[in-house]
């Protein structure tokens, strides 16, 4: 009998930025990170001006970050198992 696939319990998207930094930020489903990459990210990608990263959502954490300035986004799913076995 197949097993089903493992399902990430969150993701951890990585932003890159010109300079060297790397801003990390979580998302609960891979359609938060797409809908947050194409309401958000994509529509301002050539922009110079500040947008809003939630860095950590249960603290109404952000950072302004420059759309035009980030030059990758690495998106990781994370899961628990994985996470536990490190722990």
């Amino acid at each position: 009998m197949p097993r089903e696939p493992r399902k990430p319990n969150e993701y951890i998207v990585h932003l890159k930025l010109e300079g060297g930094q790397e801003v990390i930020t979580r998302f609960t489903t891979i359609e938060e990170v797409k809908t947050w990459y194409a309401s958000q990210f994509k529509a301002k990608s050539n922009e110079d001006d500040l947008m809003p990263i939630p860095v950590k959502a249960e603290l109404n954490e952000i950072l302004l970050v420059r759309p035009k300035r980030v030059i990758a986004i690495h998106v990781e799913p994370i899961y628990s198992s994985s996470v536990e076995m490190f722990s």
